[in-house]
């Protein structure tokens, strides 16, 4: 279980564990696993995987920004130091506790002031689609209402209907000269 010592100077780039997890990768991988002579001899393969890893080391390596709020506070001195009983502090805790409440304060006050904005915008697009909507439902069950009409009217559902009602109440609903019906406007 060892590399081939042309690999050294990738190999000492990697900690053990990654180059012990590396030698299992490559002898256990399900597609082409590699056998233990092949794993230790000279291989594109095996070059262009260390290079790989130790690329991928390196890049998970290095610090990852990690905002924190910073505080000058008096430099470090011991309470026997002759130098510490000239120097007064920059700050005193009540002041350093101030400056981050006001901080937290004014982070608190500019999230809060972003967020009205950012919902005050959501509502206005929404009132406009809900708004759409009701103009679009609106047509919709007018062309409904005249589409009903008009196959009511071809398929004789409205005269039968009158017809059966006049013979109910005995009664003529004649039609008045500017009806709908007579004048073929549906």
């Amino acid at each position: 279980m060892e590399f081939h010592e042309n690999y050294s100077s990738l190999l000492a780039q990697l900690p053990p564990s990654l180059i012990k997890a590396g030698w299992i990768r490559l002898t256990t991988r399900k597609k082409n696993p590699l056998s233990e002579s092949e794993a230790s001899s000279i291989s594109p393969i095996i070059e262009a995987f260390l290079k790989h890893e130790v690329d991928r080391y390196q890049r998970n390596k290095k610090p990852r920004y990690n905002p924190t709020i910073e505080v000058e506070t008096e430099p470090y001195c011991t309470a026997s130091s002759a130098l510490c009983a000239n120097i007064a502090p920059l700050y005193t805790e009540e002041e350093v506790n101030a400056r981050i409440k006001d901080a937290t304060d004014n982070l608190r006050q500019e999230f809060i002031k972003s967020t009205e904005e950012t919902l005050k915008t959501i509502k206005q697009q929404k009132d406009i689609e809900c708004n759409q909507i009701k103009i679009d439902m609106a047509n919709w069950s007018t062309k409904l209402f005249e589409l009903s009409l008009k196959k009511y009217i071809r398929d004789g559902t409205i005269y039968n209907f009158i017809h059966a009602l006049e013979e109910k109440d005995g009664k003529s609903y004649s039609k008045p000269e500017g009806s709908l019906l007579r004048n073929n406007i549906f």
